[in-house]
């Protein structure tokens, strides 16, 4: 982000928005997208960043749809994608979550944040010292100094169905993801760096060795049978380790798809944190 565009004059926010502090959430995977459901309930207005392409494969369980389809519901509240700055203002006065790539430094300069939460628990993300942008600083996971980077630091590690950065002994591999509901879904990573492309869709029933799509030209094959729970979008930007397909075995459609335990733990440790630094009216929304 340049100079220039940190320098400009705030975007005018109608009354609508006004009345409502904007929060930015870093990441659109399963954390970050039940962090952003639960500020946008307890009443703040929402601005979701990620980068071009998200790999996030449990799309079901996350707004990650939005970069793909311009629009991803989940439980009931809306995230809206947004090419620009200036659209982002009217996404929020329509009570909706705005979905952008735009750079969060940008967001905050524009929109005036009161508060940041980075919820990027991948690995990959570089930690960024949040606290110098905006009032108040939530950095979720290891790799963040309290008083530096962020004012509170929330631990993430130890929940049964939170993304994480797969690191099995070789990429490509099957391996056991983390747990949906008690159950452990068989996953598999990319080998690669490079471009998915698939016609599958969450929630697709598959057999054990089906192809499910490409990486480079490399077949991506269902690990078991079962339904997809987690399929990378097409078009989606893979770096090798990342997860690519996770197919649950117990079969239902219906499991594929909602906020999970994990992920709402780590959301409502976020909305108390904030309600404890009076960011949250205790009525929220």
């Amino acid at each position: 982000m340049t100079a220039s565009v940190l320098q400009r004059t705030p975007i005018s926010i109608n009354a609508a928005s006004r009345k409502r502090s904007v929060a930015i959430v870093l990441g659109c995977d399963r954390v970050g997208s039940a962090v952003a459901h639960a500020l946008h309930r307890a009443g703040l207005a929402v601005v979701l960043v990620d980068g071009v392409d998200p790999p996030w494969c449990r799309r079901g369980m996350a707004y990650t749809n939005a970069w793909y389809l311009g629009s991803a519901e989940l439980e009931g509240e809306a995230a809206c994608f947004c090419a620009s700055l200036k659209s982002i203002p009217s996404i929020l006065s329509r009570r909706l979550i705005a979905a952008t790539t735009w750079s969060w430094a940008g967001v905050v300069a524009e929109l005036d944040a009161i508060a940041i939460i980075d919820a990027r628990l991948d690995g990959r993300a570089p930690k960024a010292a949040l606290r110098s942008r905006v009032q108040h600083a939530v950095g979720l996971g290891n790799g963040f100094l309290p008083g530096f980077d962020v004012d509170v630091v929330i631990d993430a590690c130890g929940q049964d169905d939170v993304d994480t950065l797969a690191t099995p002994a070789r990429a490509g591999v099957e391996s056991q993801a983390p747990a949906v509901g008690g159950a452990a879904v068989k996953s598999l990573q990319a080998e690669q760096n490079g471009r998915f492309v698939t016609n599958h869709r969450i929630a697709d029933p598959v057999r054990a060795g089906e192809v499910v799509g490409h990486l480079h030209l490399q077949p991506i094959v269902a690990p078991c049978d079962g339904v997809l729970c987690g399929l990378s979008a097409r078009g989606a930007r893979m770096l090798r380790g990342q997860t690519i397909v996770e197919v649950d075995p117990r079969g239902d459609p219906a499991l594929c798809h909602g906020l999970t335990e994990g992920p709402l733990r780590i959301a409502r440790r976020v909305v108390a944190a904030l309600a404890m630094r009076g960011v949250i009216a205790a009525e929220g929304r």
